[in-house]
């Protein structure tokens, strides 16, 4: 059986450093090497908004204070930040604050027993695979791009919260866009990943949660 590649789109830059999407070209990951892990792309519609996105919201490097803050939330998103979490909950004790911990945990085991599964399907390449890297960035945890892990890990653990405690809000929202512009930032996500990533652990913590919290 022959090996296709991925099927993304390529923009060129063209008239100085202004990409134009009408120069498209059909194959993004022409220079990916064929492998089993190589399949047809499904992606060729999202490309059209992803890529520039993509290419908007890197960071370049030319500012090192965006660098080193995209930088330090993605590595929090590693682990730490659910450390931080767990301190916040015990130091403030919210009402429900046991309940919020074993949903936030129960919807996070549950997530991560399936992900792998789901990004080893999806196949996608991360923008760093075709040239999109903020430098200094820290090497992703696993291979593929869809959807993103960090944002659906997080958004799962920030959903019982803001059922138990409405007024938290605010902080969890600033918390999820704080590390959705990160994933982007550093160029190991597309925008459709990390809302992916999002649907996918707002909808199972939110049953979860509305079963054991609310």
């Amino acid at each position: 059986m022959s090996k296709r590649r991925h099927n993304f789109e390529r923009i060129d830059v063209l008239d100085g450093d202004r990409p134009r999407l009408a120069d498209i070209r059909p194959r993004m990951l022409e220079e990916l090497s064929d492998s089993d892990a190589c399949r047809p792309s499904r992606w060729d519609r999202l490309a059209v908004v992803d890529w520039p996105i993509a290419r908007a919201m890197a960071l370049s490097g030319e500012r090192r204070a965006p660098v080193i803050a995209a930088t330090a939330l993605s590595r929090l998103g590693n682990g730490p930040i659910y450390l931080v979490i767990l301190v916040a909950l015990i130091v403030f004790r919210p009402n429900g604050a046991g309940a919020m911990m074993l949903s936030g945990a129960a919807s996070i085991l549950l997530l991560h027993s399936v992900y792998p599964s789901i990004k080893r399907s999806a196949a996608r390449p991360r923008p760093r695979d075709i040239g999109i890297v903020c430098p200094d960035a820290p090497p992703p945890l696993d291979r593929y791009s869809f959807p993103s892990g960090h944002v659906m890990t997080l958004t799962a653990a920030l959903v019982p919260i803001t059922l138990a405690a409405p007024r938290a809000w605010p902080y969890a929202v600033a918390t999820w866009a704080a590390m959705a512009w990160a994933r982007l930032a550093v160029g190991d996500h597309f925008a459709s990943d990390v809302a992916a990533g999002t649907l996918i652990g707002a909808g199972v913590s939110g049953l979860i949660a509305y079963w054991m919290v609310a």
